[in-house]
């Protein structure tokens, strides 16, 4: 994920080059988003799935960063998916299980068509957020 918000631009903007404090949100409350479509800068909220199986899910701990890239270091897997078929083409992380502030988004390298009964996981050091 290298994509920025418009939230986040403005709060490290504001934090390194105007001295605005800015509080980071806690390991613990950081969650992966998944979506259908570009959510963009501006938050695009109707682009995330909105079906009875899914929730953001938790990403845990990320690795220290080298470079500039860090890596989740617990898998993060969703529950089976119900009801009907979905294509996954975007992730986002966000600072809160519902609405909240997105923080990073990224395309998927491809998307990933999910059928019923499908679970989809992201392995340890699968989810990625570079700055450069």
């Amino acid at each position: 994920m290298g994509a920025f918000s418009n939230y986040l631009e403005d709060a490290l903007i504001n934090a390194t080059l105007r001295g605005t404090s800015f509080t980071a949100p806690a390991v613990g409350s950081l969650y992966l988003a998944l979506f259908t479509a570009d959510p963009t800068d501006a938050n695009l909220t109707a682009n995330e799935i909105s079906a009875a199986w899914y929730a953001r899910k938790l990403t845990g701990s990320w690795t220290a960063p080298s470079n500039g890239v860090s890596t989740n270091v617990a898998a993060i897997t969703y529950n089976a998916v119900t009801g009907a078929q979905v294509v996954v083409t975007h992730l986002g992380i966000y600072d809160s299980l519902t609405a909240g502030n997105l923080l990073y988004h990224t395309p998927l390298v491809q998307a990933k068509t999910l059928d019923i009964g499908d679970v989809l996981s992201f392995a340890i050091g699968a989810v990625t957020v570079t700055l450069d």
